[in-house]
């Protein structure tokens, strides 16, 4: 049946590309190209731009966000986790005190007692020597001499 089948359809193949082109073929293939083919894009519409573009506009973004948080705080400073802030009456101050150093601005600092710890016995870190091998004398590997003659 398929044997059939095919014989039907190369007859028919053979019967459609007998026949003679007429003379206009060339001009309506043409046309018909023409007709179909995609209107060009214009430059900017080009998907091979606009990853380009994307990434230099995110690369501006970035530099206008960093430009502008280095003033506020430098990238060594460790942040401090915030503590209650507690306000205190300011004490009145007479003239005549704040002109003058207080006594405790100018005493020695204080001293700390020594810590009563005792000494403890520690038995020294012995390390053994490194063993030294005995020498392995190699001899040499004779190789003749290669002959390669010059590159033309």
């Amino acid at each position: 049946m398929l044997d059939d089948l095919d014989a039907i359809v190369d007859d028919v193949a053979k019967e459609m590309t007998s026949a003679p082109l007429g003379a206009d073929v060339e001009r309506r293939v043409a046309a018909r190209i023409r007709e179909l083919a995609a209107p060009r894009r214009t430059v900017w519409a080009r998907p091979m731009w606009l990853v380009p573009t994307a990434a230099v506009c995110v690369l501006l973004v970035a530099v206008f966000v960093s430009r502008n948080t280095h003033d506020v705080a430098p990238h060594d400073v460790v942040p401090r986790v915030a503590t209650p802030v507690t306000t205190r009456p300011t004490p009145a101050v007479d003239a005549a005190t704040v002109s003058e150093p207080s006594p405790a601005a100018s005493r020695a600092p204080q001293t700390l007692p020594a810590i009563g710890v005792e000494a403890m016995d520690v038995e020294p870190i012995t390390v053994p020597a490194i063993v030294e091998t005995e020498r392995i004398d190699i001899d040499p590997i004779a190789i003749a001499r290669i002959e390669i003659a010059p590159m033309p």
